[in-house]
């Protein structure tokens, strides 16, 4: 089963992630610092303030007499501050200070510096700890060793909360991504174009990218223009070349089998086997090298007639073939490539397995030509090897086979350039398996569903040319 990753695997999609995250985070990040940045300049403001009010009423208390001590406390209370006198202090000093504490001490000492740090007293109301509690209560010792008791609200009771900033965040997010979605896909687009052109390189016509764009991706299309001249310049010498080899190779040829007609018949049959041998091999090479440099254009094309012409031709040479599936498959492709490559599936089966039962089955989106013999197979590690150009099984398919390990080579080049696939599988018991699949097209059709689903070639049968 294919993993799936939360990593997105696209250009735009990656960048776009990358820039919406980065921007979100540094601003609830900056909103956050912010915040608590405030949060702390207000309590350090609100405990300034109560601090030269507690000096202020401290100052008060001390001139007046003491009958009137406490009401004087009283009479400058309010709801932010309230103000008690007394002989004794009603906070002891025994509670550990936090921040706040720490904070309200430090600007008391500063309003009041004639008052050392162990004549105030601070704790918590009820001597809470500082997340749940709501008051600060203390003392401050005066002249004659009496005391102010004081009681003080926390300011705003806790952190500040950040859910504007997280509304804020989500409606600049969403702008962001709008933004970069359109930005991003205006800056891949060039790359999307090149993908396709590179895709299309090696299927019969040069497809070139607009040079347009920013500087680095208008470089990289006059580079990639730039290749794939080269590539058809090689390609164009590459055809001259096998036009000129295939004259030379075969007139000699020519000219072998002319002066074996001098010759006594046994020696002339020898010398026309080693001649044949030759011109098969040189066919092979130039069909294998002429592979991707054939240009052919794709057309309407009958799959089952086709196999039913290579099954019908081994029938009439006495081979045991036969073949099975839809009287008609139709699908575009290119049939000169598709009939070498089945020809050489199917004299492989012929000459090394004995026989070859070809089956063709369709579906939905692709199409499956399966192709058996009676073989002794090849081995395991050799299954993938096969394909190799020039690659031969001594102990299986011998020189005198005549086979010079290029036809699946061939084959698998036209399968691949119908954007299809092949393997070769040992059956169980015995026998060798080519099985190719290749995916229907848009323009693909089928036969109708009136006519037979399948069909068996019979020996006497004739098949339809294609």
């Amino acid at each position: 089963m294919k993993r799936i990753s939360p990593w997105p695997t696209s250009l735009g999609a990656r960048a776009m992630f990358i820039l919406i995250a980065s921007v979100v985070l540094v601003h609830l990040g900056s909103m956050y610092f912010y915040a608590v940045s405030t949060f702390d300049a207000a309590n350090r403001t609100h405990a300034r303030l109560t601090a030269e009010r507690i000096a202020s009423a401290r100052s008060a208390v001390s001139r007046a007499p003491l009958s009137r001590r406490d009401a004087v406390a009283h009479e400058m209370s309010s709801a932010g501050l309230v103000l008690h006198w007394g002989e004794r202090a009603l906070v002891d000093n025994e509670s550990r200070e936090d921040g706040n504490l720490q904070m309200l001490r430090s600007e008391l000492e500063s309003a009041t510096s004639e008052v050392g740090s162990q004549a105030l007293r601070l704790q918590y109301r009820d001597r809470l700890p500082p997340a749940e509690a709501h008051e600060i209560v203390g003392a401050i010792s005066l002249a004659d060793n009496s005391y102010l008791n004081f009681s003080v609200p926390i300011l705003g009771g806790g952190e500040p909360a950040l859910h504007g900033a997280l509304l804020s965040t989500s409606i600049m997010a969403v702008g962001v991504a709008l933004v970069a979605l359109i930005l991003l896909r205006t800056l891949t687009r060039p790359l999307r174009e090149l993908a396709n052109a590179a895709d299309a390189i090696g299927y019969g016509t040069d497809v070139t990218v607009s040079e347009r764009g920013s500087d680095e991706i208008r470089h990289l299309a006059k580079a990639f223009n730039a290749m794939q001249a080269r590539i058809s310049a090689l390609i164009a010498d590459r055809i001259q070349a096998l036009a000129a080899v295939s004259h030379d190779l075969r007139t000699p040829i020519t000219r072998l089998r002319l002066r074996a007609g001098f010759i006594d018949s046994g020696g002339q049959k020898a010398i026309d086997a080693d001649l044949d041998e030759m011109e098969s091999m040189i066919d092979s090479t130039l069909a294998y090298l002429r592979g991707d440099v054939e240009v052919e254009e794709p057309r309407m094309l009958d799959y089952s007639a086709l196999l039913l012409t290579l099954v019908d031709s081994a029938v009439d040479r006495g081979l045991s073939a036969t073949f099975s599936g839809p009287l008609h498959v139709f699908l575009v492709a290119r049939a000169t490539g598709l009939k070498r490559a089945f020809a050489n599936l199917i004299d492989n089966a012929l000459t090394y397995g004995g026989a070859a039962r070809v089956n063709l089955t369709k579906d939905n989106s692709t199409i499956v030509v399966t192709i058996d013999d009676d073989g002794p197979g090849i081995p395991e590690e050799a299954l993938i090897r096969a394909f190799e150009p020039f690659y031969r099984l001594e102990s299986s398919r011998s020189r005198g086979t005549g086979g010079v390990g290029l036809g699946l080579t061939i084959a698998r080049q036209a399968i691949l350039r119908e954007m299809g696939t092949i393997r070769l599988l040992n059956r169980p018991g015995a026998g060798l398996r080519a099985e190719v699949t290749i995916p229907l097209r848009n323009e693909a059709r089928t036969a109708s569903d009136t006519e037979p689903s399948t069909f068996s070639l019979k020996p006497a049968s004739r098949s339809p040319s294609v």
